[in-house]
C-alpha cells in the first residue's frame, strides 16, 4: 500500500489512526507505561495494521477485544477513544522533541572551535562567553585566518580593575566577608578616575586599586570610599542637617503585612528648619523643617536593621539637602539613598508592605555606605 493510498484509508471506520512509525515505536517501547495505561483505561488493544513501503508512518487499529459476540461484529470505537489516542500520540511527539532537542540546546551552548574538533581527551574546551552577531562574524573571520580557537576580545584596559575587585570578592561596602582582595590589581597605568596615566600613583591599600594622587583626594572628599569598587575606607560622614533627632516607639498590637506575629516600630525622624551650610549645595539658603515616620517589624530581623539605621543617622547618612523626587521643590530635606516603608499597606508601589526582602535591600545599602553589624 502506498503512503498516499494508507493516508485515505486511514480512518475509514473511525478506528483507524494514522501514526508516525517513530511515535509508535516509542509507545510500544519495552518499559514505556503509557500505551499500556490507556488500553486498560479504554477497555481497548491498539496494534499495527498497514506500515508505508517507504517507512515513515503505519495505521493503528483500536480495537475492543470484549465486545465481539457470535454472529455480530467488534463494538465500534467512541469518538471520546480515538481522540485520547489521539491526543497520547500528540504527548508522545513533544516528549520525544523534547528529549531530542536537549542535545541540541547543549550543544549550541558549546564554543566556538575552528574546525569543531574536540581536545587530545576529547573532551571540549571550556566554553566561552556568548557573543552577539558582530561578535560571531569577526570571531569566524578570525578563524578562517588563523584556524584555532575563536578567543573573546580581550576587555578594554578601564574595566579590568572592576572586573579584578569582583573576582576578588570584595563587593560594594565596608568588606564585610568575601575572599581576601589582593594587594595590587593590574590597571596598565591608567587611572580610573581621569582616564588618563597616572599621576603620583597612590594605591589603596585593602582593595588594591590604584589612582592619581590629586584624584583619589578629591573623590575622598565627596566619599571616603573606592571609585571603582566602593569599599568604605575609614567612617563616612554625610551632609545630613546636624540638629535632626530620631526618635523609636513600638506597638506591640500593629502587625505588619507579612511580618504577622511581631509588632510595628515606628521611627519619627523630626528637624526643625535652618541654613544651609558649606558643605551643603547652596550654603546660606535656608531649608524647611520636615517630620517622617517609617515602620519596622518588631522582630529580631526588624530590630537588627534598626539598630544599623540609627548608626547611620549618627553619621548623618539618612536625609541630605537638595531636590525632592516627589514633590520637585529644591533645597528641602530629602531621603538618600537608604530606603524607609513610610506606610504600613500598600506593598512596595507604596513604599509599604507586604515586602518580603525588603530588610535584605536595605541591609545592603547601609553596608555599601560601611554600617554593617560588625
Amino acid at each position: 500500500v502506498s503512503l498516499a493510498a494508507m493516508s485515505v484509508r486511514a480512518g475509514r471506520g473511525g478506528d483507524e489512526v494514522l501514526v508516525s512509525q517513530a511515535v509508535w515505536d516509542y509507545l510500544s517501547a519495552a518499559g514505556q507505561p503509557w500505551l499500556a495505561e490507556f488500553q486498560s483505561g479504554h477497555g481497548l488493544s491498539a496494534g499495527v495494521v498497514r506500515r508505508a513501503e517507504r517507512g515513515g508512518c503505519c495505521t493503528v487499529k483500536l480495537r475492543s477485544p470484549g465486545g465481539e459476540g457470535p454472529g455480530s461484529g467488534p463494538a465500534p470505537v467512541s469518538p471520546a477513544a480515538r481522540r485520547a489516542f489521539m491526543d497520547l500520540c500528540r504527548s508522545a511527539r513533544k516528549e520525544m522533541n523534547r528529549k531530542e532537542g536537549a542535545p541540541k540546546r547543549k550543544r549550541s551552548l558549546m564554543p566556538c572551535l575552528g574546525g569543531g574538533e574536540a581536545d587530545g581527551e576529547g573532551s571540549l574546551l571550556p566554553p566561552q562567553p556568548r557573543r552577539s552577531q558582530r561578535q560571531q562574524l569577526r570571531c569566524r573571520k578570525a578563524a578562517d585566518l588563523g584556524g584555532g580557537l575563536c578567543a573573546p576580545a580581550p576587555p578594554p584596559r578601564d574595566l579590568l580593575p572592576r572586573r579584578e575587585a569582583e573576582l576578588g570578592g570584595g563587593g560594594a561596602g565596608g568588606g564585610a566577608g568575601g575572599g581576601a582582595l589582593p594587594t595590587e590589581v593590574e590597571d596598565g597605568g591608567v587611572c580610573s578616575i581621569c582616564m588618563g596615566e597616572m599621576v603620583e600613583r597612590t594605591t589603596l591599600d585593602r582593595c588594591g586599586h590604584a589612582f592619581c594622587r590629586t584624584c583619589l583626594d578629591r573623590a575622598f572628599q565627596v566619599k571616603r570610599a573606592c571609585p571603582v569598587c566602593r569599599l568604605v575606607y575609614g567612617q563616612l560622614i554625610g551632609n545630613q542637617p546636624a540638629n535632626g533627632t530620631m526618635t523609636v516607639e513600638r506597638d506591640p498590637d500593629l502587625e505588619l503585612p507579612g511580618h504577622e506575629g511581631y509588632g510595628c516600630i515606628f521611627i519619627i525622624y523630626s528637624f526643625p528648619p535652618g541654613t544651609q551650610a558649606q558643605e551643603h549645595l547652596n550654603p546660606g539658603v535656608r531649608y524647611p523643617g520636615t517630620d517622617r515616620v517609617a515602620y519596622l517589624p518588631d522582630s529580631p530581623e526588624g530590630n537588627r536593621v534598626l539598630g544599623l539605621l540609627r548608626r547611620a543617622f549618627e553619621q548623618r547618612l539618612i536625609f541630605t539637602i537638595g531636590t525632592s523626587m516627589t514633590t520637585g521643590m529644591s533645597n528641602v530635606i530629602t531621603w538618600n539613598d537608604i530606603h524607609h516603608k513610610t506606610s504600613v499597606w500598600g506593598g512596595p508601589r507604596c513604599f509599604g508592605y507586604p515586602d518580603p526582602t525588603y530588610l535584605v535591600r536595605v541591609t545592603e545599602e547601609l553596608r555599601e555606605k560601611g554600617i554593617t553589624a560588625d
